[in-house]
């Protein structure tokens, strides 16, 4: 069993959160409180009610975690995977691509394939993706390097599509499927379902709906894996879709130990969106109040995902979660996502003297990680002067803090409405963390804005708009339609 520990995640408010409270005043601000808790109480005695009935919510993924067979079984392939395989391809597109590529962005070695490669041990396999647009360029790159490398027979391709027939993720893995046919022919392998033994499936769990599933049964993949009903594709980083990257990935701990580690992040987070936000100890109810109250009193249009830390990824997942949720019935803020202090240098000028259409979320992180103080150390005595010399003796991490301190004061000295998500440490526990608190926030953010209240033709509630996406059926069919009207 997983232990519970106190989420290392925690919502910072001060003189940039002020700033939306003294415009809006108290009268607002108690009326947001009570509808932050009839949302606690309608969203709590939902999950209280179980896994059937949050699969029916399609909030499955709030109680993904707590499936022990299903973990389980995701940790068994992860160690299959890696004793086996050489490389793993995510192939996937949306957020069966951005779990794990946010996952890798974060907590994996920067230079993980090199070290890889070079023969380090215990950082599992090689990792690439693909699978995520017809545009051939990186997908045949990919593919002519295994060969080359000879490593195309040592690759396990993981193919992730809830339905198994998302176009642009089944092309890619065809392809890739030709390539392996043709390598176990080279070898003096024809058996036709050879190229099977190279493919991982991460999919839905009924082969009525579910291609893959279906293939599968009819001749068995390595290893497949259930993207659970009731879990969408930008919530499913906390499933099988992300948990297995993350144990097939495990930097110098065995799967289990990593897949543990994530799970012990997500409950954290889960025992905090239970809390009463009243305590001041729920994140994910603060941070949707204080969003709900940009938008809708102060008038702002979007927000700014500010990451002080160098791993981009996590904006691009964050704007994939919250736009395709809670931009519907035209509402919702559009999402900026950059990392500071590169954005500083992109951005920042736009926000405090551009128009005042904006508010600001940090994520800041108490510590980034264990580093050498005498290697990370910036040299003192250089002679280059300037402003530099306030910097010399300063550990990097420490000044990333201070460029994370100034931008905040500075935002709120122009009028730049900020408030700072608090990680306690970029490991897998604290981040895994942040990613249920910013899932749950979405949640929240939803019920305010109504999004679980559209009757139907009958009079009943025809479901919850944040976690659909009947926006994307339109390009997916007018994309169809192109296919089938072109000469091939």
């Amino acid at each position: 069993m997983t232990e519970h520990t106190a989420c290392p995640v925690r919502l910072e408010t001060g003189a940039g959160a002020d700033l939306v409270t003294q415009a809006i005043g108290t009268k607002a601000v108690e009326t947001m409180q009570q509808k932050i808790a009839d949302a606690y109480g309608k969203l709590t005695e939902e999950t209280n009610a179980g896994w059937d009935h949050e699969v029916s919510r399609l909030r499955a993924w709030a109680l993904a975690h707590a499936q022990e067979p299903m973990v389980a079984d995701t940790i068994a392939l992860a160690e299959k995977v890696r004793a086996e395989f050489k490389v793993f391809v995510t192939v996937g597109i949306g957020g069966s691509d951005l779990a794990q590529r946010t996952i890798h962005d974060a907590l994996n070695d920067p230079n993980h394939n090199t070290l890889v490669a070079d023969g380090a041990e215990g950082l599992g396999p090689e990792v690439y993706f693909t699978g995520n647009t017809f545009d051939p360029r990186r997908l045949v790159s990919m593919l002519d390097m295994l060969e080359k490398r000879g490593l195309l027979l040592d690759t396990a391709f993981n193919v992730v599509s809830k339905s198994g027939r998302t176009s642009e993720t089944i092309s890619a893995m065809l392809l890739a499927r030709e390539r392996l046919i043709r390598a176990y022919a080279a070898k003096g392998d024809t058996h036709p379902e050879a190229w099977r033994h190279n493919i991982v499936a991460t999919t839905g769990p009924d082969p009525a709906t579910s291609v893959l599933r279906r293939m599968n049964g009819e001749s068995p993949f390595f290893g497949i894996l259930p993207i659970p009903d009731g879990v969408g594709g930008r919530f499913s980083v906390v499933s099988p879709v992300g948990l297995l990257f993350t144990g097939v990935t495990a930097q110098n701990e065995s799967p289990a130990d990593r897949i543990n580690a994530a799970i012990q992040g997500i409950r954290s987070a889960h025992d905090a969106f239970l809390s009463d936000p009243a305590t001041g100890a729920n994140p994910a109810y603060d941070l949707a109040a204080w969003l709900h109250q940009v938008e809708t009193l102060c008038a702002r249009s979007s927000i700014v995902l500010y990451n002080y830390a160098d791993t981009p990824c996590i904006g691009e997942w964050f704007l994939q979660l919250y736009t395709e949720s809670v931009q519907e019935l035209g509402a919702g803020l559009s999402v900026t996502a950059v990392t500071g202090p590169t954005g500083n240098h992109s951005i920042l000028n736009g926000i405090v003297g551009g128009p005042r259409d904006r508010a600001v979320v940090m994520i800041g992180w108490d510590q980034l990680g264990d580093f050498d103080d005498a290697t990370i150390r910036i040299p003192t005595n250089t002679g280059v002067g300037g402003e530099l010399e306030a910097f010399e003796g300063h550990l990097l991490t420490n000044a990333q803090k201070f460029s994370e301190d100034g931008t905040r004061a500075d935002f709120t000295e122009n009028g730049v409405p900020n408030v700072t998500l608090r990680v306690a440490r970029r490991d897998t526990v604290s981040f895994f963390a942040l990613l249920r608190v910013l899932m749950d926030t979405v949640a929240v953010k939803g019920r305010l804005q109504n999004l679980d209240q559209l009757p139907d033709r009958k009079g009943g509630i025809s479901g919850e708009l944040t976690y659909q996406q009947d926006g994307v059926e339109g390009y997916k069919k007018k994309t169809l339609a192109q296919a089938q009207a072109n000469p091939k």
